[in-house]
């Protein structure tokens, strides 16, 4: 049966046939743009994506330069105590106010430390709550036109392919009533099946 409708269109010239091609053009053209709407959609997320990997990037810069300078200072501050430490016998007064005050430094250091961990931490939260909402607005989006296009396909392709079934039905119909037809033409139309 499919063969027969099949034949029907190729070598028929009718305006039914025209108006049928028409129609399947028109549902190849909303096909294509429901595609390119997709790779738009696909471009926009990969630019908030490079996005969102340019920001991660400057707040590990940030945290390089931040940490970098307060690692350097307590390295040196370590390296001042060690001498002091050492001669523990000679000054202990000396040495016992150098270490509080060193500490005291220390203690600044690694405080300042804490809030600059505390700052990229919140930041890079911010930054993955973003990053998740683009992506769910995207996958959101890109599922909702694909309904979109499913949905404006099938109903013209059913009236179509009843159409067909009518029009296939009205010939053997036609085959069967009309003078000229008998058992033998009727079976050539179903050999093409």
């Amino acid at each position: 049966m499919p063969v027969l409708g099949a034949a029907m269109i190729v070598f028929q010239q009718d305006e039914l046939t025209k108006r049928d091609i028409h129609w399947a053009m028109i549902f190849l053209c909303l096909i294509a743009l429901a595609l390119m709407a997709q790779a738009v959609g696909v471009i926009i997320i990969s630019m908030f994506g490079a996005k969102l990997l340019h920001r991660v990037s400057v707040i590990a810069n940030i945290v390089e330069t931040k940490t970098g300078p307060i690692m350097d200072r307590t390295a040196s501050i370590l390296k001042d105590l060690e001498p002091k430490v050492k001669s523990v016998g000679d000054s202990a007064e000396q040495i016992s106010s150098t270490v509080r005050v060193k500490v005291d430094e220390l203690s600044v250091t690694i405080t300042e430390l804490n809030e600059t961990m505390r700052e990229i931490n919140g930041r890079t939260r911010v930054q993955v709550r973003r990053a998740d909402g683009i992506v769910s607005d995207a996958l959101h989006a890109t599922e909702e036109i694909s309904q979109t296009v499913q949905s404006g396909i099938r109903g013209p392709v059913k009236q179509i392919a009843g159409v067909i079934a009518g029009v296939k039905a009205a010939m053997e119909t036609l085959v069967a009533r009309s003078p000229f037809g008998n058992k033998g033409q009727a079976t050539k139309f179903n050999d093409y099946e």
